[in-house]
């Protein structure tokens, strides 16, 4: 992995359809299969976008029956990598993302190094 998690990860889903189908059905063990670890108590959801599909995403409703929360209800981030692609992120669960995309460099760094190694 080149260290450029969305990039690669759009290029693997655009060229393996195998791949495609396996990170939509189980994306932890998808990523897994090339190299990135999500962190535990994270759940990913990769929606591989269709030509002919709008797609909502529903911010969770407030149990009407819980106290008053102590922070925006429904704060979501929305970023965009290199123009291609767009994460929607509770607020909440943004700190998990970062830590999604650091473990992706740290293994694509790992292989660039042992990759150097090898060639010395």
């Amino acid at each position: 992995m080149s260290g450029d998690f969305e990039r690669e990860l759009t290029k693997r889903i655009w060229t393996d359809d195998a791949f495609a189908a396996r990170v939509e059905r189980d994306p932890v063990e998808a990523l897994k299969s090339i190299g990135v670890e999500v962190p535990s108590g994270v759940k990913v959801k990769v929606v591989v976008q269709r030509r002919d599909t709008i797609y909502f995403t529903i911010p969770p409703a407030r149990d009407p029956q819980a106290p008053p929360p102590t922070a925006p209800l429904n704060q979501f981030d929305l970023w965009s990598s290199a123009g291609l692609f767009v994460w929607v992120v509770p607020v909440a669960a943004k700190f998990k993302l970062l830590a999604l995309r650091n473990a992706a460099r740290a293994e694509a760094d790992h292989e660039r190094t042992r990759f150097r190694r090898a060639t010395l």
